[in-house]
């Protein structure tokens, strides 16, 4: 099965940008994948002269909270791969995990998350990555599945493979998910009450490059605490309430044009990719 690579950003700041170029030009030289990019925001930032060649870059308006999820379910629409790797722009999972993760769920399993614990590597390790002068070092005393103490992984957490007709089934991502937090576990939970067809690569560790994080974008996020009741409403969901969830959402999701709004003249504002 042919595997596609997903990614969706927004710039926020120079360093995320230069995370994104080094991830994607990383990836590309040790995969014959194919690579979707998806790039949400009020304008385009990024430059194509900046990214590596080979990448399917798409350009959708969102003047509000990046949306993860709805990124992804965009991606998906572009995506032409059986096997679906959905990664965050500034992760680094091992070549020989993902090979393995790729097979499995081509073959005998319907998802697979190719690591087991994160290490959040320094801003100087990172500079020596970003510059070339190191390369990564997946095999690290530092790594755990718990991160600052209190962030656990999950599952859908950071990067995982799964097949195309499994996430048409689930209903793609769900899209009330905004901002930061939960929409990982919200994903795991919707994927436990699908299938046990799931594999977990344990014996592989994956690499967060450094940028900042400042509060509103972590626990401090405005969107937090409703992710959060969103997240409680799933778990207590009745199995056909579920269900009804998937198949609504299985119409409506990805939409390109989510976020575009009507102007007084009524034609859609317009913002083109440079």
């Amino acid at each position: 099965m042919a595997v596609t690579f997903i990614t969706t950003f927004r710039a926020g700041d120079p360093r995320r940008l230069d995370n994104l170029a080094f991830v994607l030009a990383w990836y590309r030289r040790q995969l014959d994948w194919e690579f979707v990019l998806v790039e949400q925001d009020q304008a385009p930032v990024l430059e194509s002269e900046a990214l590596p060649e080979g990448i399917k870059r798409l350009f959708v308006v969102n003047p509000g909270p990046f949306n993860r999820p709805w990124g992804f379910n965009v991606g998906v629409r572009a995506a032409r791969g059986d096997v679906l790797f959905f990664c965050d722009a500034d992760l680094l999972v091992p070549t020989q995990a993902l090979q393995a993760a790729a097979m499995l769920c081509s073959r005998r399993m319907l998802a697979v998350n190719p690591y087991g614990a994160l290490a959040d590597l320094s801003q100087a390790e990172s500079d020596g990555l970003l510059q070339q002068t190191r390369p990564p070092c997946f095999e690290r005393d530092d790594a755990s599945r718990q991160r600052a103490g209190h962030e656990s992984l999950c599952f859908c957490g950071g990067a995982f493979m799964l097949r195309r007709d499994l996430l048409r089934h689930m209903g793609g991502f769900d899209e009330r998910f905004l901002g930061w937090g939960a929409e990982d576990d919200a994903m795991s939970l919707r994927l436990q009450r699908t299938t046990a067809d799931i594999a977990e690569l344990h014996q592989h560790n994956a690499l967060h490059l450094w940028h900042q994080r400042p509060a509103e974008t972590t626990y401090g996020s405005p969107h937090y605490a409703n992710n959060l009741a969103l997240l409680r409403e799933l778990a207590a969901m009745q199995p056909e309430r579920f269900r009804f969830l998937c198949e609504v959402q299985r119409q409506l999701t990805g939409n390109p044009g989510k976020y575009e709004r009507l102007d007084p003249l009524g034609g859609l504002l317009q913002h083109p990719v440079s």
